[in-house]
């Protein structure tokens, strides 16, 4: 049975359709370099979601904050998110977290959406 807790030094992402909520893990982040500017790549056909380092006139940039003392970086975007739950086949009234997994050489981190975990009061639940 695979291991259901959350490391802190794993990369990661969550997602809550509830709020329209995308939450960027810090260790993603210092992952590509703590950038200035990162977005998302989404391949829908093949479950997987990337967050890669960009400029900010890369299509899509979104401005990391100049506070980085906090643990992750939360944005909004309902539709992006009730996409990726639709794609997936999620439960529209849970969250999800998925484990990255660093590409250095493309200062990017690749996400399985296919291996999320599920989010109940906190705790992991597959």
């Amino acid at each position: 049975m695979e291991n259901l807790s959350w490391e802190n030094a794993d990369l990661g992402i969550s997602f809550s359709v509830a709020y329209g909520r995308i939450t960027v893990f810090k260790t993603t982040l210092k992952a590509i370099g703590l950038p200035q500017y990162f977005r998302f790549l989404l391949d829908p056909e093949n479950g997987k979601l990337a967050v890669e380092k960009c400029s900010y006139k890369s299509s899509g940039a979104h401005q990391l904050s100049e506070d980085t003392s906090h643990d992750s970086y939360e944005l909004k975007s309902m539709d992006m998110v009730r996409f990726i739950y639709q794609t997936c086949g999620w439960d529209m009234k849970s969250t999800y977290r998925i484990r990255g997994i660093a590409v250095p050489d493309r200062d990017l981190v690749v996400f399985d959406l296919t291996t999320a975990y599920r989010v109940q009061e906190g705790h992991l639940v597959g």
